[in-house]
Order: structure tokens, then C-alpha cells, then sequence
């Protein structure tokens, strides 16, 4: 498996244990009757979905997707060279921008712009990494028999 693609699993771990945590101390927090904001279970959400499944999701199609040898053949035809690494920064750098800011939105102007920040970021992440794998879902070159 590629340097990148286990970075991205091994990032979805962690963010799997974090959620969990996070879960965890929610429902302790409500059983025990200590009031804790409804925006957690957000970024609880946030953590779990971004975190690791988008994560994972990522990290596993870089590693999968058929290879194009003759568009990348720096990285033996998985993907551009820096590619991988500019959607791992902006997709898990907007996820942290969200769940450290998104609670403080009413407290003024810098969590309003880092909230917008982080939503830009990983847009800008997920279009990188389909740009990425767009050009890996082909047919292929040399069917088996019986595949179209």
C-alpha cells in the first residue's frame, strides 16, 4: 500500500477512535443530565463522517482505483506526485478548522472565517481528489473475457 493511501487510512483510525471517545463522553455527559450544547453532536457527526469514512473511503480508492501508467509515471501510475498530499492537508486541515471553530460561530468574525475557511478547504479537497480519480476510472485496456 502506497505511503499516501496509509496515511489516509491510518488518519481514518484515529479520527474512528476520536469519534468514539467523543461518543462515549456525549452519553455519559446526557446520562449523568450534564447539559452539553447541541453543536458537539455536530462536530461528533463531522468527526466520524469526514473523519474517517471520507477518510478511508480516500485512502482505500487511491490504493485501488486502476492505475494510469502512461498520465503518472512518477508514482507508477496512481496519481500526480503531490496530489494525494494537497487533498490529505486541505480535507483533514478543514476538518480541524471546523470542529475547533464551528462551537465559537456566535463569538464573532475569526470563527465565522475559519468556519468558511474549512468549508472551502474540503470542497476544494474533494474536487482535487475526483479530479484525481476521474482519470483513473477507465476501461480497461486489455478486457478478460466476458468484461465490457
Amino acid at each position: 500500500m502506497p505511503f499516501e493511501s496509509r496515511l489516509f487510512v491510518k488518519t481514518s483510525l484515529v479520527a474512528l477512535l476520536l469519534a468514539f471517545a467523543a461518543g462515549a463522553a456525549l452519553a455519559v455527559a446526557e446520562s449523568l443530565g450534564i447539559a452539553v450544547s447541541p453543536i458537539w453532536a455536530v462536530e461528533h457527526a463531522h468527526l466520524a463522517f469526514v473523519g474517517w469514512l471520507v477518510n478511508v473511503v480516500v485512502g482505500i480508492a487511491l490504493w485501488m482505483l486502476p492505475l494510469a501508467r502512461d498520465r503518472y509515471p512518477e508514482t507508477a501510475g496512481r496519481y500526480p506526485k503531490r496530489g494525494p498530499l494537497l487533498v490529505y492537508g486541505l480535507l483533514n486541515g478543514g476538518l480541524v478548522l471546523r470542529i475547533a471553530f464551528e462551537p465559537m460561530l456566535s463569538a464573532g468574525l475569526v470563527p465565522r472565517v475559519a468556519v468558511c475557511i474549512s468549508a472551502v478547504a474540503q470542497l476544494a479537497a474533494i474536487l482535487a481528489f475526483a479530479l484525481i480519480a476521474w482519470q483513473r476510472v477507465r476501461a480497461p485496456s486489455r478486457p478478460a473475457p466476458g468484461v465490457r
